[in-house]
């Protein structure tokens, strides 16, 4: 499988997604990021077993679909020093090895079976659906956050309580 992607594009959604991703996972799994190259488009996710975060762009070029699993660390660490450009995935999943080359380089990282990771949950028939602005909702966010604690003991106090009415 081969695809092109924008490296700002990646680096700033791979950010985004490695804050879901804890230091120490139950499942080596969870420290990885899972790549699902589909129509022309590259979904990207990140768990921690609890809480899963999806996000996707779109691809500059490819030449089918697929899906593995890459560590966080190193490629975020990588992705994160290369400027604009394009960026090209050469992934075989027969030897697991993904080849990332760019206009200044080549490396290359271990792939995993996307199998292994963590499937999102479904949500039922009775779940209600709230549409926020985004805008509205980070503010409302930000002025609740000094109240947050951060003890890992009590991690109820971690959070932010949604109390939602008619």
């Amino acid at each position: 499988m081969r695809f092109v992607v924008s490296s700002t594009a990646l680096s700033s959604r791979l950010v985004a997604l490695s804050r879901v991703i804890n230091s120490k996972n139950s499942l080596p799994i969870l420290g990885d990021f899972l790549f699902e190259v589909v129509d022309g488009s590259l979904n990207l996710k990140a768990s921690d077993s609890e809480v899963m975060m999806k996000t996707s762009l779109e691809l500059t070029e490819n030449d089918g679909d697929g899906r593995f699993c890459v560590g966080n660390h190193d490629l975020l660490e990588a992705v994160k020093g290369i400027s604009e450009q394009p960026i090209t995935f050469d992934v075989d999943q027969n030897s697991n090895i993904a080849k990332i080359s760019y206009q200044n380089g080549v490396f290359s990282l271990p792939v995993e079976n996307a199998d292994e990771f963590p499937q999102a949950q479904q949500i039922g028939d009775g779940a209600t659906t709230i549409n926020i602005a985004t805008g509205v909702l980070a503010e409302n966010i930000n002025r609740s956050l000094f109240a947050t604690a951060q003890d890992e003991l009590r991690p109820v106090m971690n959070g932010i309580y949604f109390d939602l009415t008619t």
